[in-house]
């Protein structure tokens, strides 16, 4: 007995011991990346699992596993309407559309861009296939093609296993409609299929077959992007003296399949048989879905057409007129035109999720329901309060557009995901700031993107929302630096790097934009932006756009290339090697070319604190040293990136023009910029994207120009070579690029680049940032001389030293002065030297100096403060001197 009693009390001791070292391993060790923070945010926010409860079917209970398996899909897969087949109706069937065979880049593609998913039943995770594809890479690619060839979807591919989940804030987790349940497919399958749906969707946009207002997993069209073309039109009601009403449906059982099996509380079901339907969880099914409800936004008059938005089974109808009342009368009528379409489809509206919602400018507007007339019963709609709001696409949309419930919503998560970061560190110990800083940067980005509700000027409903979502910020960032609660919000955003919430969103309304010259011509944003309209209407996206510069901006095209012209690498792929030796095999390669050749150097370069950059080419005729041609280009609100692809169409076509051309081959452009190599020969899609295209075309040209007799035609050709390494082409191209910089401007000058105009947003943001902090900055940092930067080198600090500095910088910390000001009568206000606790005392501290000698030799305390070299030496002799732990011990 007395043994067993020891052997306890040493197990005790024994764990006594070890959890604060595992804690203190813990916050030290594991987070060494970004997505590790982020697991860790999640899990400390997780409440727990439990087991399912018995699920209710009318008055019976089922309790067993099976039992509530066989009822999750009796209730959500299957479905009444799927009895027999709906008749196909094809009204042109001779109709084609590109549909080439798949190529090995497409299938290295489909693989790897996915992330990590989990396994259906063969277990094999997608990280397995992404290191064997040197070995399985080949046959992955021909299994593609054979099934994409001949339409066979492999059986194992088709078999899945479900899971259900419980869907949050659900009152009741008794019935079944309370889970979702998410199919684990095969990640082999899950390949083939998002090789699939890339080119479906590709297609469906390129050759109009889906409606220009249908969005899901579609290339360039997000959920906001519907919302912001939503809010444009019922903006343009409103300057048109009109009032708008908005009806939002959901297809019921979208997305349900034929799957074999539910996990359920860690007990596989039998398999289950469900005759139609799509499974949720496969990267094809959104694709397929809208293709199969394409016709709704074909349904009733055109005005009708042009106020319908889908985001997969999500559907809205808007629609405006003189007064509240008629547009639900126009309502009911869309609305029994789409419910007569899905009784002969084969698809019902869920009409419990049916939301109705008014937006109406006056005072004193009315608030009128909407009857839906279905075949088995007559559904009123009613909307909210004339304060209430309507979530749809996950933003909820007020009758004046205010956003007010909106901005409180996703403050509320955001402070939620704050209080994940609160457990993970404080002002002594735990994650090091710059990781918990890059966590609150994502957490925060989703306010920023989401909050439609911003206006210019700031009324005052959008102050209270800017405060609301301030405070929010604010305490997130009081868990990011070990400061005390009192610190000033200037310092917390200026030791964070992290502006506030209207300067994020501020950047917004800028990136929103540049976006617009990113989209398709077909994209809801991009018509609205460039539709010729009255004068007076002027809406917030008109406002971001500015249409009357609309023209001195760049267009890109992103759905220029095709899925299936994607290239696995490129034909210049230069190696990590040595300047010497690239310069070596560069001149070797230069010695081994045709002698009837054009070489043409380009290259492009920039000033520092200029706009314009300068795009320089320079000719030679051969290997040989003679110089045939040169020249040079100023290009304002252009990036070195730009001059670079247009210095080498500038060079192309120069050549060209050169007498010599007839009597040359080969046309070699040599330039030092890899990425614009890889871009003069690939598929462009970024900035500058036309250059690249003309600079194609042209060398497609050369081959059939006219020749000298007896010369052969050859090819233009596309050559890296390293630069700054003294090869003479090279640096006569980068002299006449300088020269570019500094030439006078053309008459007509392209327009902006977007690498430039981001460029020029992201200074405008940031000079806005310091004028914040000039403007707010406290006496104390303006005394230490202390400005913003963009990546302060402080954060990397070990905690507890980061801690001690910014309460040195501010004031606020363990000082006489701080305690006599909040009246902290039990704090010590001396040192155990017995001076006075300042925020310059560690400088000053005979005890401290006789600890540690000062490592900062002849600095001030400004400098120790403020410098990287001298906070760095401060941190280091906190540690060895432990001078807060033993001398100026903590209140």
């Amino acid at each position: 007995m007395k043994k067993s009693y020891m052997a306890v009390c040493g197990l005790t001791q024994h764990v006594t011991q070890i959890v604060p070292q595992q804690k203190q391993k813990q916050h030290n060790g594991p987070f060494a990346e970004h997505k590790d923070i982020f697991k860790a945010i999640k899990w400390n926010r997780i409440e727990g699992t439990f087991s399912t409860p018995p699920l209710k079917d009318g008055n019976r209970v089922h309790t067993t596993a099976n039992a509530k398996a066989e009822l999750l899909v009796k209730t959500l897969l299957q479905k009444a309407a799927c009895t027999e087949d709906v008749p196909v109706n094809c009204n042109n069937p001779e109709a084609t559309l590109p549909f080439p065979d798949v190529t090995t880049g497409e299938a290295h593609q489909a693989i790897f861009q996915a992330k990590s998913s989990t396994p259906s039943q063969d277990e094999i995770p997608n990280a397995v296939l992404k290191k064997a594809w040197p070995a399985l890479g080949s046959h992955i690619s021909a299994l593609y093609k054979h099934c994409a060839t001949t339409g066979w979807h492999p059986m194992p591919f088709q078999q899945a296993l479900l899971v259900a989940l419980p869907k949050p804030g659900k009152k009741d987790y008794s019935s079944p409609h309370s889970y979702r349940l998410i199919a684990l497919l095969s990640t082999l399958g899950k390949g083939l299929e998002r090789l699939m749906a890339c080119r479906l969707a590709w297609i469906a946009i390129r050759h109009k077959v889906l409606h220009p207002q249908q969005f899901g997993a579609l290339p360039c069209r997000s959920a906001t992007d519907l919302a912001a073309a939503l809010v444009h039109d019922i903006e343009e009601a409103w300057a048109r003296g009109l009032s708008a009403s908005m009806l939002t449906l959901d297809v019921k059982g979208a997305f349900d399949a034929v799957l074999p099996a539910i996990r359920l509380d860690g007990h596989q079901s039998p398999a289950f048989a469900v005759p139609a339907g799509l499974p949720q969880g496969s990267p094809v099914s959104p694709i397929l879905f809208m293709l199969y409800i394409e016709p709704i936004f074909k349904l009733g008059p055109a005005l009708a057409h042009r106020g319908r938005f889908g985001y997969a089974d999500d559907i809205c109808q808007l629609v405006v007129s003189k007064s509240l009342e008629e547009n639900t009368t126009k309502l009911q009528n869309i609305t029994g035109d789409l419910m007569a379409w899905g009784h002969r489809e084969g698809l019902t509206f869920d009409l419990d999720k049916t939301e109705l919602q008014h937006y109406a400018k006056g005072q004193k507007s009315t608030n009128p329901t909407c009857t839906i007339h279905t075949p088995e019963e007559a559904v009123e709609i009613k909307p909210p309060p004339l304060n209430g709001a309507t979530r749809w696409l996950g933003i909820w949309f007020d009758q004046k557009l205010n956003f007010k419930t909106h901005a409180h919503t996703l403050a509320a998560k955001a402070k939620l995901a704050a209080g994940g970061i609160q457990a993970l560190a404080n002002t002594v110990q735990g994650v090091k700031a710059p990781l918990l800083r890059q966590a609150t940067i994502a957490w925060m980005k989703r306010p920023a993107q989401d909050s439609s509700g911003r206006q210019k000027p700031i009324s005052n409903r959008v102050s209270i929302q800017l405060a609301c979502l301030d405070r929010v910020l604010r305490s997130a960032l009081l868990k990011v630096l070990p400061v005390y609660k009192t610190t000033p919000t200037a310092v917390l955003h200026r030791e964070a790097a992290i502006p506030p919430m209207e300067l994020l969103l501020n950047q917004r309304h800028h990136g929103l934009a540049i976006r617009v010259h990113k989209l398709d011509v077909q994209h809801p944003l991009y018509r609205r932006a460039t539709r010729l309209r009255s004068l007076h209407i002027n809406t917030r996206l008109l406002r971001a756009a500015n249409p009357a510069s609309f023209h001195s901006i760049e267009k890109i095209d992103p759905l220029l290339t095709s899925p299936w012209d994607t290239n696995l690498t490129f034909k210049e792929q230069p190696t990590a090697t040595a300047k010497a030796q690239a310069k070596k095999d560069f001149q070797k390669w230069l010695a081994s070319i045709p002698p009837l050749s054009i070489v043409v150097y380009t290259d492009g370069s920039k000033g520092k604190d200029s706009n314009a950059a300068g795009a320089g080419w320079v000719g030679y005729w051969g290997t040989s040293k003679t110089r045939t041609f040169c020249g040079h280009t100023k290009l304002p609100n252009h990036e070195v990136f730009d001059a670079e692809a247009r210095a080498a169409l500038l060079g192309l076509q120069a050549a060209l023009k050169d007498p010599k051309a007839q009597h040359s081959t080969n046309i070699y452009i040599c330039l030092d910029n890899l990425e614009a190599v890889q871009q003069l020969q690939g598929e462009p899609t970024g900035s500058s994207q036309s250059v690249f295209m003309s600079f194609q075309g042209i060398a497609q040209t050369w081959p059939n120009c006219a020749r000298a007799p007896g010369i052969q035609p050859g090819k233009v050709q596309v050559k890296w070579v390293p630069g700054h390494t003294g090869i003479e082409g090279n640096e006569a191209a980068d002299k006449e690029a300088k020269l570019g910089c500094h030439a006078p401007l053309q008459l007509s000058p392209p327009p902006a680049s977007i690498a430039a105009t981001k460029r020029a947003a992201q200074r405008v943001h940031w000079q806005r940032f310091a004028q914040y902090w000039s403007d707010k900055a406290p006496k104390r940092y303006k005394d230490l001389g202390i400005g913003l930067e963009k990546r302060p080198p402080e954060l990397c600090l070990p905690r507890a030293a980061l801690g001690r500095l910014l309460a040195a910088r501010s004031g606020h910390g363990d000082f006489a002065e701080y305690h006599e000001r909040f009246k902290h009568e039990d704090a010590p206000l001396t040192c155990s030297c017995g001076c006075r606790k300042e925020p310059s005392h560690f400088y000053y501290c005979r005890a401290g100096r006789k600890a540690a000698a000062h490592p900062w030799s002849h600095q001030s305390v400004a400098e120790i403060l403020s410098t990287k070299a001298g906070f760095t030496a401060y941190a280091d002799w906190l540690g060895r001197s432990r001078f807060f732990t033993d001398i100026c011990r903590n209140h």
